[in-house]
């Protein structure tokens, strides 16, 4: 992704206190279902009539819930769930728009980490997962001493068919304390950090391994990890009096980590500042601290600087932690907003072990053929595009930016790439489609700001031959042309946004 695009998103410096609230999903273990929560009325709460809904709610869908106890969304919307006791991860994804998962083919087994299953790999209480931008899924497995190790195990579908339960598409990445007996090792969640490597939260019970968050890199490039040196024991939190325990790890947009400690009702906020491969008292912040008991479960940061909090205790709660003097920290009296309270709220979400936040517009695609040729601006224009990569959800806009203003315009669209490009008679840029080449009849103008788009239509999209529509397993390629003022030519191109389209 190209990060001028996206840095304005991910960064926002705007106060969080007059940010909205995001819509987000919930998983509920207690009630068998995952929870769509948004707040339809603007009063900064989820309790209202109709803001809390069934996305998936597994007395009406296919599968069975037991332990559902985290959850991710990836880039086409698809929300990938993890089951403790049914040692699978589940994808559930609304293809039909009716905002749900519970019809045809909208919810899967992604892959079964039962004992005997096709892919080799044993799944055993897994909970924490984090997903990377390639699709590989990584999940913290605790043997609860049922069998199967304390792993972090990698996923991935090799084959492109929809789950990762063949040979070869998973792997137990790290193994904590082979051998050992059973909570020896409890590994409870999961990261990629900005660095690239792999973060996990370690709440060992016997005292083998201490509590904290450990970070893992392939030293050797064997795809394993192998030696005592590619583990480092990266956070080890100073004693606070209770007996910690930690359930997950959170990132935010600036590569801080969040790790919440339900023995003694803290967050803390760290990150290796200095660089040295570990964090030091000084590189770790206690950021809030609960007034009393508080069985937080997620710590999920938003982009505007906000936390969005899974509280399961009594009454079951969903927090929004907003940092409104700007001193860095939390204050439990006078910056903590309940979002939704089972005391006030239509729908009894029973047992909140996770939430996922969706933030703004999503962010799809890869950036081809670029950068453009600069146009009068004086920068070369760019394009990209939001929304789902999912047919069945028909959600695509494509934006191009870093234009002239108020020029006009349009985008064109195909499914083959040149990434020389060639540059047409009267253009300063180069066109990067290739091949079938259709045109949207749509003239944009970009306005003041320089920038315009399009909302795609994905079962009406022009070809040379005609009318098409998009299919799963396809790659589609977006440019604008625009008009341009530059003395040798007339007009100019965006770089190319690429579109893998699933199901």
């Amino acid at each position: 992704m190209r990060p001028s695009l996206l840095t304005p998103l991910l960064l926002a410096t705007s106060s969080a206190s007059a940010q909205e609230l995001l819509p987000a999903y919930v998983t509920d273990s207690a009630g068998d279902t995952i929870w769509s929560c948004d707040d339809l009325d603007a009063d900064g709460t989820y309790n209202g009539a109709g803001e809390v809904t069934a996305f998936y709610d597994d007395s009406v869908g296919p599968l069975a819930l037991t332990n559902n106890t985290d959850l991710i969304r990836d880039e086409s919307g698809a929300i990938y769930v993890s089951d403790t006791s049914q040692d699978s991860i589940f994808r559930f994804v609304d293809l039909d728009g009716d905002g749900n998962a519970h019809g045809a083919g909208e919810a899967v087994v992604w892959f079964d980490g039962t004992s005997g299953n096709p892919s080799g790999v044993e799944l055993t209480s897994g909970r924490g997962m984090w997903r990377d931008p390639d699709g590989v899924l990584w999940v913290a497995s605790a043997n609860t001493g049922g069998g199967g190790n304390d792993a972090i195990v990698r996923l991935e579908d090799v084959n492109g068919d929809g789950d990762a339960n063949d040979a070869g598409e998973s792997l137990e990445y790290f193994v904590a304390a082979p051998g050992g007996s059973a909570g020896d090792s409890i590994p409870a969640a999961v990261t990629r950090g900005a660095d690239g490597a792999i973060y996990y939260v370690e709440t060992g019970a016997t005292g083998v391994l201490a509590k904290g968050v450990y970070r893992l890199e392939d030293l050797d490039g064997s795809g394993t990890i192998d030696s005592n040196a590619e583990v480092t024991a990266f956070f080890l939190p100073p004693a606070l009096g209770g007996s910690p325990f930690h359930w997950d790890i959170g990132q935010d947009a600036l590569g801080r980590f969040y790790l919440n400690d339900t023995g003694n009702d803290v967050i803390w906020r760290f990150a290796d500042a200095d660089g040295d491969g570990t964090v030091d008292a000084t590189e770790a912040t206690v950021v809030y601290s609960a007034t009393g008991s508080s069985l937080i479960w997620e710590v999920t940061p938003a982009p505007d600087g906000s936390l969005y909090v899974a509280e399961d205790q009594n009454p079951d709660r969903l927090l929004r932690l907003v940092d409104g003097d700007g001193d860095g920290v939390f204050d439990a009296a006078t910056e903590v907003q309940t979002i939704y309270s089972e005391t006030v709220a239509a729908i009894n979400i029973g047992s909140p072990k996770g939430v996922v936040v969706v933030s703004g517009e999503l962010p799809i695609g890869s950036s081809e053929c670029g950068p453009a040729i600069a146009n009068s601006t004086g920068a070369p224009a760019e394009a990209a595009a939001f929304g789902s990569t999912s047919v069945g959800t028909n959600d695509v806009l494509v934006r191009a930016v870093q234009m002239p203003a108020n020029t006009f315009g349009i985008f064109a669209v195909s499914q083959g790439l040149s990434l020389t490009g060639f540059t047409p008679p009267g253009s300063d840029g180069r066109l990067c489609l290739n091949g079938a080449i259709g045109r949207y009849n749509t003239v944009l103008n970009s306005g003041p700001a320089g920038e315009f788009e399009l909302s795609v239509d994905l079962v009406s999209v022009p070809q040379g031959s005609g009318i098409v529509a998009v299919a799963a397993g396809e790659t589609w390629y977006f440019q604008g042309w625009f008009r341009d003022t530059n003395p040798t030519a007339t007009s100019n191109f965006t770089d190319a946004v690429a579109i893998t389209f699933v199901q």
